[in-house]
């Protein structure tokens, strides 16, 4: 019963939403042949984020569990650990006064409460702290895996094959239709070259890819719903 029970939920459910999801959404849904159907999507999607909110405070507190342990028993790399805790519960903290803030002021009285919703057209502290804090950060570490890229590229661009060949022609293409100079230096036909291969080569090969994906989460859907796969039960 102890796995029973699982599939039969999972295939009650996702046969619920998939027949929401194929029925029309014009006029009343209490009209439609299958407009029960919405309600129940609706009701499972409610559960689902409830479920999801869940399981996200689990992972929140199963992260501090284990970095608490990893700083206590000074272990490998606990200090940048520590600084993972300080700078998550000072972003939770930042936001929660926030909310508290715009909602009902910080003293609770309503002359705090009407200025704090009418500051919510400012940028927030939580949105300063992003994108001062956090965005420079996330561009300096971009910025230093370009230098890791270039080195990549340069073993990788060398004509030894048919497939290096295309590979390091296509990338010539690529870096002289993005540069003003290297499209000036062709007379142009860098970024007519660019325009054909992002939009026919490269687009044709991400319509591809994009298929064949679709493909594989349907059947993968389908053989969940019917319970014919069963990964999800640890088996």
């Amino acid at each position: 019963m102890k796995r029973e029970l699982p599939i039969l939920l999972t295939v009650l459910c996702g046969l619920g939403i998939t027949m929401a999801f194929f029925s029309s959404s014009a006029g009343d849904p209490d009209d439609l042949p299958l407009g029960w159907t919405k309600a129940v999507n609706s009701e499972l999607l409610a559960w689902a984020l409830v479920f999801f909110s869940v399981a996200f405070i689990l992972g929140i507190s199963n992260l501090v569990r284990i970095s608490l342990k990893t700083i206590s028993s000074r272990g490998e790399d606990w200090p940048y650990k520590a600084v993972m805790l300080i700078v998550l519960f000072g972003y939770l903290g930042i936001g929660l006064m926030e909310i508290h803030q715009q909602r009902y002021g910080f003293f609770g009285s309503t002359e705090d409460a009407v200025v704090g919703i009418a500051g919510q057209g400012e940028r927030a502290m939580r949105d300063w702290v992003y994108f001062k804090v956090f965005v420079p950060l996330q561009a300096t570490m971009f910025s230093l895996l370009a230098f890791f890229i270039a080195s990549a590229a340069f073993r990788a661009f060398r004509a030894r094959s048919l497939e290096s060949t295309l590979l390091l022609t296509a990338g010539a293409v690529i870096m002289l239709g993005q540069v003003p100079g290297g499209d000036e230096l062709t007379f142009g036909y860098a970024g007519r070259a660019l325009a054909f291969t992002m939009t026919y080569i490269n687009g044709a090969g991400q319509k591809a890819i994009i298929i064949g994906a679709t493909l594989g989460v349907l059947a993968t859907g389908l053989r969940i719903v019917l319970g014919i796969e069963r990964s999800y039960l640890s088996e």
